[in-house]
């Protein structure tokens, strides 16, 4: 008898299973002597380092000294990356679907992220050790929606099984279907549920 396979389930990490307010450190960057918070918004946004960083072309130090030269902060390295990570909320009602997934899926993460928010992550919550495989940015380098972190995810998976992604962001969901993913944008956890339940795993 043909081995069935077990689907997999990938997950973003931010907007998804997190929630983040990058907002409210840009608040304490100006509070400590850096430019308004509507100018560190968009230089997180839009600015060059942020995404060095995320795909793993600066370190956390060089990512600080430049992020805070960039806003006119000063700051120490310990306070940078305090502030850099107070920007998380678990999502509960998403984060407490993956056991019940687990037992009928593969779970994988699939994140644009850098090693100072996954370090805060993996200490202050305890869903990551629930996913067998992770596909982080700033290891592999290359960040959404760059097709080559869509083909890592699909190579992860055994040809054949059915795969599932969910994305809060809707540029990224199109680069991953584009991609030959089959996947879904995240707008609250009872569409999640729907989503999961269709597919076969809740």
């Amino acid at each position: 008898m043909a081995r069935i396979e077990r689907p997999t389930v990938i997950f973003d990490l931010g907007g998804v299973l997190v929630g983040v307010d990058f907002v409210r450190a840009c608040k304490r960057l100006e509070a400590a002597g850096g430019a308004a918070a509507a100018v560190v918004y968009e230089t997180i946004a839009n600015g060059p380092d942020k995404q060095a960083f995320d795909t793993g072309r600066l370190s956390p130090q060089q990512f600080a000294a430049r992020f805070c030269a960039s806003i006119g902060a000063h700051v120490s390295y310990a306070d940078f990356a305090d502030i850099w990570c107070d920007i998380f909320a678990e999502q509960r009602e998403v984060t407490g679907l993956l056991d019940r997934i687990a037992t009928k899926a593969d779970l994988v993460l699939l994140s644009n992220t850098d090693p100072l928010h996954l370090a805060y992550v993996r200490k202050h919550y305890d869903f990551l050790p629930k996913f067998g495989r992770m596909l982080l940015s700033y290891e592999v380098g290359y960040a959404k929606p760059a097709r080559q972190i869509f083909e890592r995810a699909l190579a992860l998976c055994t040809p054949g099984a059915r795969m599932i992604y969910f994305d809060d962001v809707v540029e990224y969901v199109a680069a991953a279907r584009a991609c030959g993913l089959h996947a879904e944008q995240f707008v609250d956890a009872v569409k999640l549920r729907r989503d999961l339940e269709r597919f076969g795993v809740l």
